[in-house]
């Protein structure tokens, strides 16, 4: 389906280019190399635009294995539960919520009870009808009922926003990380966050001060990352995360990642511009997406322009040639 919407813009920008019937391109090949040349009109039209390829230094990454996340905990909140996608967790929290809340009633009713017991207690002993002791066992009453409320207000705390009532829409990213691979990575840098299979860039989480959990039986550590409130996943889908490590960087081609194509055998491609008019396919191999850049194992050489926008088009028009 992508191949053919390549090729239908490709038909468009031919028809746009070249109204009297002439062939606005041609296609020739050298020795290996298939050579695109464009009429002047016909490269106007398809308004391309060429990027020259950079070498950067750039950190190494690690990817991993990530979970989407709910938190409940109010903005700021020193401890943040998290909710995972399944309606079973749902439900669990939503158990343990009404518990505490039941709690508080509790503590409220106790509360009420003892601050009556002391104004009767007080009042017989103003009226000599009662003795100091019933007043002080009532005020321990009282005392030990608040302490239960500032028990119960804690634990009601800890469990986050009443679930389905928690606000603006959050999402976290959930990452288990083996403890002896985590002093390796920075903390601090954003990650790049992308779902399972997606050939796109991915895109940009921010790390955030989750609750201290952990896996002993998989010595694993839990990090976090806040997605844009923009997002479009969902609670409980797995995702690829890719965190900078903290010294290692590396000498990598890099190039916009709208100038990569990829072909229905798999195969990666950029247009590089060798000529006036003139543009020839080039193999490319992507190591990894970095934002809305392709980092490449291997590609054409430095200082090369590739075409980002208008790439598709090209790519349509060299296989539309003779039909």
């Amino acid at each position: 389906m992508k191949h053919l919407l390549i090729l239908a813009l490709a038909a468009m920008a031919l028809r746009a280019a070249d109204s009297g019937g002439s062939a606005p391109a041609t296609v020739t090949k050298e020795g290996d190399l298939v050579v695109l040349t464009l009429k002047p009109e016909a490269e106007q039209n398809l308004r391309l635009k060429v990027v020259a390829v950079e070498r950067r230094s750039l950190p190494e990454v690690r990817l991993f294995s990530g979970e989407v996340v709910t938190p409940l905990a109010a903005e700021g909140k020193p401890v943040a539960p998290v909710l995972g996608g399944t309606l079973d967790e749902v439900l669990r929290l939503a158990d343990l919520q009404a518990a505490a809340d039941g709690r508080i009633l509790q503590a409220q009713v106790q509360i009420d009870a003892a601050k009556i017991a002391v104004d009767r207690a007080e009042k017989m002993l103003s009226a000599e009808a009662g003795s100091a002791r019933s007043v002080d066992e009532a005020k321990t009453a009282l005392a030990l009922a608040e302490a239960a409320m500032t028990t119960a207000k804690a634990q009601r705390d800890l469990l986050g926003a009443a679930v389905g009532q928690g606000g603006a829409k959050r999402e976290w990213i959930r990452v288990a990380i083996y403890s002896g691979e985590s002093a390796l990575l920075d903390a601090k840098s954003a990650a790049v966050v992308k779902p399972l299979g997606s050939a796109n860039a991915g895109q940009s989480a921010k790390p955030v001060a989750g609750p201290p959990t952990a896996n002993a039986l998989t010595n694993t550590v839990d990090w976090y990352y806040a997605l844009p409130a923009e997002t479009s996943l969902r609670a409980g889908e797995r995702v690829a995360v890719e965190i900078p490590t903290l010294e290692n960087k590396t000498e990598s081609l890099v190039i916009p990642f709208s100038a990569v194509l990829s072909d229905i055998h798999g195969g990666q491609w950029v247009y590089a511009q060798t000529g006036e008019h003139t543009y020839t396919r080039k193999r490319i191999q992507v190591a990894r997406v970095a934002g809305g850049e392709a980092v490449l194992s291997s590609g054409p050489p430095v200082g090369t322009k590739v075409v980002t926008d208008g790439s598709a088009e090209l790519f349509g028009t060299e296989f539309m040639t003779g039909k």
